[in-house]
């Protein structure tokens, strides 16, 4: 079957690409804490939040149906069809997201005298560059997704992270670093690679105001409408806490949280966003051709490695937290390394939600699943204003803990009523006993050097973690069989031996 094979080039482009990035963003990381203070960086934080939530109501949801309504509306394959596809989705998003500019635009200039922090308010007057710029960019690399253009992707997405790189480093040699200086940076560094790509698309003669199909526009927002609620609340719950933290507890404070929620969060992207990249177009393709049968066993399955995955993970940073806070933001950030046992288990449980959403996404129930994660934002709102103020950083921590929790489990509950998902429990619970083993193992050894103790804590956890799994399951030694066999094969086919039969 194709699915299978077209996952596996697709995943390696992704996770090779996310692995760029992870070192492109542990080498931007520690100077970006270095060059700005601590509430310079919980303001870069907010300001960054500010323009997610402007983005996700830009978008309008039209990411969704660039890659849910692709086959139906190019599946003649003429250049017509094609023409009206990428003129609607790129032309429809863009006039929406200039209408919420201009009022976003509005309403700060109309309240800016009451925003008390200079540095904040003019963080905010760059926002709208970054939030057009974002909306583009989202469009654009669907498009790719669609196309199994999976290697452009990634180099797109580590090319724009490279340039803000650059720009990070030379104002880190200059004198003019700061958090406007890097906020203007990395709006220069994302419109280069975004220009490039409308640049590559206009090249295929695809765009034109004229070939814009309204019918198209307006399913687009009928799917789509459902879905603002869906991702403005997964914001909500995602970085609502970031405002109350500053309102509550200001900067300072601010700046440890976000430290500690940044790392988590390359942790996390690091697994879930080449599996959400790859999983989508795959499942609908499935879907269209072979049916749910199909489906579902290529979801459990992706599921269960994602399970297993997340376990070693977990067990990683319950063993090395302090020693990358050290590393990546200076031991002035050190008071934040107690949050992360707590916020990288949460935003891996919150990761599984690209497994339970699949059928609420084929079936067009989407207005479903904006009720769920509506629920689980106010949740989330509630129990941080109830935390915050008792138990400071931690109860922020825990209340996204808890707050992922209320959104799982009847997300897990609905899917297995319309799309029923069997992943494999007894290699789980294999992985969840490789872990443990390998955290009490591992987790009274330290060296006095940062760098070679986070080293040895993470190969010697990783190593305990692989060999304990191994032993125990059959499953895991069985995919070791397969890549040993797939590896010879393409090593014999490269030197040109006929591989054995």
């Amino acid at each position: 079957m194709e699915a299978p094979q077209s996952i596996f080039r697709d995943l390696a482009n992704y996770l090779s690409g996310r692995v760029f990035l992870l070192i492109l963003g542990f080498a931007s990381f520690p100077l970006l804490t270095r060059m700005l203070t601590v509430p310079e960086y919980g303001v870069v934080s907010l300001v960054l939040r500010v323009v997610l939530v402007l983005t996700v109501l830009s978008k309008c949801g039209f990411q969704y149906s660039v890659n849910r309504f692709y086959h139906e509306t190019v599946s003649e394959g003429s250049p017509a069809a094609y023409r009206r596809y990428y003129s609607t989705l790129i032309f429809s998003p863009m006039i929406i997201a200039a209408l919420v500019v201009v009022l976003y635009v509005a309403i700060l200039l109309l309240t800016f005298r009451h925003i008390q922090d200079s540095l904040l308010r003019w963080g905010l007057l760059l926002a709208p560059a970054l939030v057009l710029l974002r909306v583009l960019q989202s469009l654009l690399l669907g498009f790719l997704r669609n196309e199994g253009r999976s290697r452009l992707h990634s180099i797109l997405e580590v090319s724009t992270k490279a340039l803000t790189l650059a720009a990070l480093i030379c104002l880190f040699v200059s004198p003019y670093h700061g958090a406007i200086s890097f906020l203007a940076a990395s709006t220069g560094s994302e419109a280069c690679i975004v220009f490039l790509q409308l640049r590559l698309l206009a090249r295929r003669n695809v765009l034109h105001w004229r070939h814009i199909d309204w019918s198209l526009t307006r399913i687009s927002v009928a799917f789509g409408a459902p879905l603002i609620a869906y991702e403005f609340a997964s914001v909500v719950l995602d970085s609502g806490d970031r405002f109350l933290v500053q309102h509550f507890l200001g900067s300072t404070q601010l700046g440890y949280y976000s430290a500690a929620y940044n790392i988590g969060s390359y942790f996390q992207d690091t697994v879930m966003v080449p599996l959400n990249l790859a999983l989508l177009p795959i499942y609908m393709k499935l879907w269209t051709h072979e049916g749910p049968e199909p489906t579902q066993r290529f979801i459990s399955n992706a599921l269960t490695w994602f399970l297993v995955a997340t376990s070693l993970l977990t067990c990683l940073t319950l063993l090395c937290s302090r020693d990358v806070i050290i590393l990546l933001a200076s031991r002035r950030y050190l008071e934040a390394y107690h949050l992360l046992p707590i916020i990288i288990p949460s935003l891996m449980l919150y990761a599984t939600h690209i497994f339970l959403n699949p059928g609420m996404i084929i079936t067009k129930r989407t207005g479903l699943m904006a009720r769920l994660v509506v629920v689980s934002a106010v949740s989330n709102i509630v129990l941080n204003v109830i935390l915050i103020p008792r138990f400071g950083t931690v109860g922020a921590a825990y209340a996204t803990l808890i707050s992922y929790g209320l959104l799982i489990v009847p997300m897990a509950w609905i899917n297995q009523r319309i799309l029923p998902l069997q992943p494999g429990w007894q290699l789980v619970a294999c992985s969840w006993i490789a872990a443990a083993v390998a955290w009490f193992a591992v987790r009274h050894i330290n060296i006095g050097v940062v760098v070679l103790s986070l080293g040895v804590r993470f190969a010697l956890g990783s190593a305990c973690f692989a060999c304990t799994l191994l032993a125990l399951s059959g499953r895991a030694r069985e995919l070791l069989t397969i890549a040993r066999l797939r590896l010879v094969a393409r090593s014999t086919t490269a030197i040109g031996v006929e591989a054995p039969l």
